[in-house]
């Protein structure tokens, strides 16, 4: 009977080996961590988004745009969209340049398709920075001007369109660019106004803000 009792534990150790190595706690498979969650866009992020004094080179300050009669009121820009931010005004005065920003954010698919005819259409934007300059030049007493404009589409968010327009008057260059593109149903826009080829290029500006909707969702 030992024997036996001997013979069949020899058989069952290979069994308990087997039952020991299996029951041995397994390793949890790793997680991966919880994406966060994005914060939605809104108007109330605008000043942060638009805020370009870190992107610009120093003599730039902020000004109030409704002091400065820049507010989005005085420019008429509320039937653009349903929801339109407060104009960012920030100023160099030695080199004189002007750079003002504001955002638009659309959740009608009628808007954001006539915004997206007007970026695809140079014939549009060259109509608007010719007007622009129009107005400028009025400013000085001047009715006659040849104007230079150059349409490019750039890489930069869903949609883009940067308008460089110049004039050249007495001796004396001064120019009107406008850089808009659009992220989803966010559409910025950046114009720029200045009296000297030495000037801050708007498409370096653009590709920042560009990161900076990116961290939010839309």
């Amino acid at each position: 009977m030992a024997r036996i009792i001997r013979y069949i534990g020899l058989l069952l150790l290979p069994a308990l080996f087997f039952i020991v190595a299996c029951s041995q706690p397994i390793e949890p498979t790793p997680t991966q961590p919880a994406q966060p969650v994005l914060k939605k866009i809104t108007l109330d992020d605008s000043a942060t988004v638009l805020d370009l004094l870190p992107l610009l080179p120093i003599g730039f300050e902020h000004l109030d745009a409704a002091s400065e009669v820049m507010s989005n009121k005085d420019l008429g820009l509320g039937p653009v969209f349903s929801e339109i931010s407060e104009v960012e005004v920030f100023l160099n005065k030695e080199p004189y340049q002007l750079i003002f920003a504001y955002l638009g954010i659309s959740e009608s698919l009628i808007e954001q398709a006539v915004v997206d005819i007007f970026l695809k259409d140079d014939e549009m934007v060259e109509s608007m920075i010719i007007e622009a300059l129009k107005v400028g030049a009025a400013e000085e007493g001047i009715d006659e001007f040849d104007a230079v404009v150059d349409i490019t589409h750039p890489q930069l968010g869903d949609l883009a369109a940067l308008g460089i327009g110049t004039i050249s008057v007495f001796g004396v260059d001064s120019g009107y660019d406008m850089l808009i593109f659009k992220i989803n149903k966010v559409y910025v826009y950046i114009i720029s106004m200045y009296l000297s080829e030495d000037k801050h290029p708007l498409l370096p500006i653009g590709e920042k803000i560009e990161h900076r909707i990116g961290m939010y969702s839309q």
